[in-house]
């Protein structure tokens, strides 16, 4: 059980930073096409700005997935809801 309460914040939040990077790379790879560039004129430099942007908001959706279980998982209250297996 103990084991379980770091594991699942830690798989939240992966799965955060996974589904935040490429949930904004795809919403920002659109945008980005559509109202700042031209699709003729897309260069190297706007996939960087892009793919750069999709990161951070992995990283802030994967941080913020992490703190959310954590909160639940690593609570003292949840530790009241199950005691002690004698």
């Amino acid at each position: 059980m103990a084991k379980a309460k770091r594991v699942i914040p830690a798989v939240c939040g992966l799965m955060g930073l996974v589904v935040g990077c490429v949930a904004a790379y795809f919403m920002l790879s659109n945008l980005w096409t559509r109202l700042i560039v031209q699709p003729a004129d897309v260069t190297a430099r706007d996939l960087y700005i892009v793919l750069t942007l999709s990161i951070i908001a992995g990283i802030i959706t994967g941080s913020l997935a992490l703190f959310t279980s954590a909160q639940r998982y690593w609570s003292p209250q949840s530790r009241i809801l199950h005691p002690p297996v004698s």
